[in-house]
């Protein structure tokens, strides 16, 4: 088994017609929920981080890497349009503690390919999984945090 972190990026700038969405930086409050999320995300001791190349992932990422002191790469095919399906992922070089910072809907969509079920990653949020088999429900779900849960401790 492998334990996989899907991680959605930060609350990020609305869109509009001048910037491009690869462009789209993270909010102030973006940058505080990532911050809040990565000291929940360590207790999962996390081993290395790989981005989707959009700005607002990599500087999710680079939050993240500072705050857990791990490296994080810049991966194309987690950009929107790029992501793999379900056993291409496995592919990767995925293993133990990946930090997968990526966007919805690919996120969600392969965590609830996985765990079963249906889940809602908010934006600094993320899921645990636990994966076996990269088939439909070769994962188990471990953990689904909200940077809201910060908000209340």
């Amino acid at each position: 088994m492998v334990k996989i972190v899907f991680f959605r990026h930060g609350r990020a700038e609305a869109k509009t017609s001048r910037v491009s969405d690869s462009e789209r930086r993270l909010t102030e409050r973006g940058k505080r929920e990532v911050l809040g999320s990565a000291a929940a995300l360590s207790c999962f001791k996390p081993a290395r981080i790989l981005s989707s190349p959009y700005r607002r992932a990599v500087e999710t990422s680079e939050i993240l890497s500072s705050r857990l002191g791990i490296a994080f790469e810049i991966v194309r095919w987690l950009a929107p349009g790029d992501e793999p399906g379900l056993e291409e992922l496995f592919e990767k070089d995925i293993h133990e503690g990946t930090v997968l910072v990526g966007h919805n809907p690919w996120l969600e969509i392969v965590v609830t390919e996985l765990a079963g079920g249906r889940i809602k990653l908010k934006p600094g949020g993320f899921a645990v999984l636990s994966v076996e088999a990269p088939q439909p429900g070769g994962g188990v779900l471990l953990a689904l945090w909200t940077p809201d849960f910060a908000e209340c401790c």
